[in-house]
């Protein structure tokens, strides 16, 4: 026997690509290789293996840090500064945000984050700004503050702070930003003008520049398209043609590419697909860099900064604790992918604001993540890969060819004008739509495997208060136009609220309304079903009910009856089982026992023959007639030959299991519309 250093020294002999082929293609019986290529929703094929080969047309980063930063903006990664930990935190008052976040604070969160429209509260005045920071250390942690459409308002009330407090405002860092074409993507309109928010922005930038140098002043969402059900090529483009606009309307009010550029945060959505999200990311970096070179922009300028969400698009309110593993699978895929900071979804995120355990799961998550698995200690870990690489490159040239496709028609506010945005989203969201109902894309506890015995979550109410019902000290706001911030700073500090601001803004006038994205998550038209047929158990005292006529021993019925089961719980059907009759008499008298309206015949291909036509007619004869399925497809002769017999229809894999579901609780009364 060879001792270890010659087992070391051993080399093997590589196979070539056909020899790799011909084996695979012996263990698919013959077909073709092309059997194992898939297409996705970005309508890029992928292939099962990927080799040096494909590497080899591709020009590749040999070092991170370095343009065009596509293996990372810092030469070492995670390894000098790690990212971020950045839950966003709701309350529903300022003295319970503020024990909330110093909670968090100490229990391992690195960065302050709160978006504006999803607080739970508004933050109205410097009273509540002086209650949320009250015992917080400011300027030990990063902010991120996601002020929506206009940070006008926010922004010159946390200066109003900082100044009451003696807070030198170069010590702040991070982001207060505004993303106009976001909030219009997702609401259809603006209260404010395009032009005034530029106007805003640029002034903003300018001010931030001399007076909060390590602060960021805008943000640039993916998230209103991906949670509309965009794939990875139209998130980065419609991301960048709206970080191009941004740039532009800057430029034409004074600024320098470098002095805009650098003050650009993107936020993006990290979705299911874990090695197309890295992949998304590291291709951002390449887009951007190539962007801002083409204006000009400096290296500095071409370093991307990107805050990861992970999806709230694949989140389920049914069997929610699936949901800590989407989050951590889709955190992981963002830190792969090198994200500068990080909010990974509590798991109840689509039922109810997080608590405080909801809260540590998703922020341990992260800490996991970094503490434990170790993975800010690798630079560039998908760096190399075949695949991942490949991947990278494809997504950003499809990218960038959607992006010029934006560029072409004017930017992006002409292209959501237009309807051009929606359309391309509502086509990819239809597809996915498509899948999820056909359960071609399985989701774990919804549309596949779902738990009827699940208790229900208690949904906690929060307060939240609108925005017209808030009033302040009614002090009189108007901007001259020649220093927007300054303004604002002194009207803060004489007690002007936000709303006071909002409404001097408002002056000029809403944005032209557009055609809204709609938001929506992928499990919604299933989690529908299911509250259906919850409501109708709740008014009749049962839920909506199919029976199984299994035929045979339990080898011969079982894959079709679990099948079966599986196919109507996602609907929230109760499926009455039995252990296989061993003839056709027995299930007929079973079936008629059991005194129900819907049935499925589940057994062997070689059963059906003679026994679905006698069931089949037995059944309809009865009074009341009873509607009759079998599960598994048939030759069309075989079920021209069943539906004569009485047959209703044939439930199978290629079925619509939505559209099949929705028609039996239509058969049987359940309320659709409750």
């Amino acid at each position: 026997m060879a001792d270890l250093s010659t087992m070391k020294n051993v080399s093997f002999p590589i196979p070539s690509d056909e020899e790799w082929k011909e084996e695979v293609e012996k263990s698919l019986k013959g077909k073709p290789i092309e059997k194992l290529h898939s297409m996705t929703y970005e309508q890029l094929q992928l292939k099962p293996i990927y080799t040096r080969r494909d590497l080899q047309p591709l020009q590749l980063e040999q070092y991170p840090g370095f343009p065009s930063y596509v293996r990372g903006t810092e030469p070492n990664g995670y390894i000098g500064k790690p990212w971020a930990v950045s839950q966003e935190l709701f309350a529903a008052s300022p003295n319970e945000w503020n024990e909330i976040a110093k909670h968090d604070l100490a229990r391992g969160q690195t960065e302050i984050h709160l978006v504006l429209d999803r607080l739970g509260f508004i933050v109205s005045s410097l009273d509540d700004l002086e209650e949320m920071f009250s015992g917080v250390s400011i300027s030990d942690y990063s902010l991120r503050v996601d002020a929506g459409a206009c940070s006008l308002s926010f922004l010159s009330l946390l200066v109003a702070y900082l100044q009451k407090q003696q807070i030198p405002l170069d010590t702040l860092r991070g982001t207060v930003g505004m993303d106009p074409l976001a909030a219009l993507a997702e609401k259809g309109k603006l209260s404010i003008s395009l032009s005034t928010l530029y106007d805003v922005m640029a002034d903003v930038t300018k001010w931030a520049k001399e007076h909060m140098p390590h602060m960021k002043t805008i943000i640039v969402h993916s998230e209103p398209y991906h949670n509309g059900g965009a794939n990875a090529v139209q998130e980065l483009a419609f991301a960048f043609a709206t970080a191009v606009e941004y740039m532009s309307e800057c430029l034409e009010r004074g600024l320098m590419i470098d002095e805009a550029a650098e003050r650009i945060s993107f936020s993006f959505a990290i979705g299911s697909n874990f090695f197309m999200e890295i992949a998304k990311l590291r291709a951002a970096r390449l887009i951007w860099s190539r962007i801002v070179q083409a204006f000009g922009g400096n290296e500095q300028s071409q370093k991307i900064a990107i805050h990861a969400r992970t999806s709230h698009f694949t989140k389920t309110v049914y069997d929610p604790y699936v949901n800590m593993l989407r989050a951590t699978a889709e955190a992981f895929a963002a830190v792969v992918g090198g994200a500068s900071s990080i909010h990974a979804s509590p798991f109840d995120e689509a039922i109810q604001p997080a608590d405080e355990f909801s809260r540590r799961i998703a922020r341990n998550t992260q800490l996991i993540l970094l503490e434990e698995a170790h993975i800010g200690k690798v630079i560039d870990p998908a760096g190399g890969s075949y695949y991942v690489e490949t991947l990278t490159a494809q997504v950003a040239e499809e990218a960038w060819k959607l992006f010029q496709q934006i560029e072409a028609k004017g930017g992006m506010t002409k292209a959501l004008e237009e309807g051009f945005v929606q359309a391309e989203v509502e086509k990819v969201a239809k597809l996915r739509e498509q899948n999820v109902k056909m359960r071609k894309e399985k989701i774990v506890g919804t549309n596949f495997y779902a738990n009827l015995a699940e208790p229900l979550a208690q949904q906690r109410s929060a307060s939240e208060q609108p925005l017209d019902e808030v009033h302040g000290n009614e002090v009189n706001v108007t901007f001259s136009g020649i220093s927007w911030m300054q303004t604002a700073v002194s009207f803060a500090q004489r007690r002007a609220t936000a709303q006071d601001i909002n409404a001097a803004l408002a002056t000029a006038g809403p944005s032209i309304p557009i055609q809204p994205i709609r938001q929506w998550r992928l499990a919604e038209p299933f989690e529908q079903l299911r509250q259906a047929a919850e409501h109708h158990l709740e008014k009749r005292g049962k839920r909506p009910t199919v029976h199984l006529i299994n035929l045979g021993a339990i080898a011969h019925h079982k894959a079709r009856a679990d099948f079966i089961t599986g196919f109507f719980e996602a609907g929230g059907f109760a499926v009455v089982k039995n252990d296989g009759y061993m003839s056709n008499d027995d299930a007929i008298k079973g079936a008629l026992e059991a005194e129900g309206t819907h049935y499925i015949i589940c057994g062997a291909d070689e059963s059906y023959p003679e026994a679905v036509p006698a069931i089949a007619k037995a059944l309809k004869s009865a009074n009341p007639p009873r509607n009759i399925y079998v599960a598994g497809k048939q030759p069309s002769e075989i079920e021209t030959t069943f539906v004569q017999a009485g047959v209703d229809g044939f439930i199978h894999i290629a079925s619509n299991c939505y559209e099949t579901l929705v028609a039996f609780m239509k058969e049987m009364g359940v309320a659709l519309d409750e």
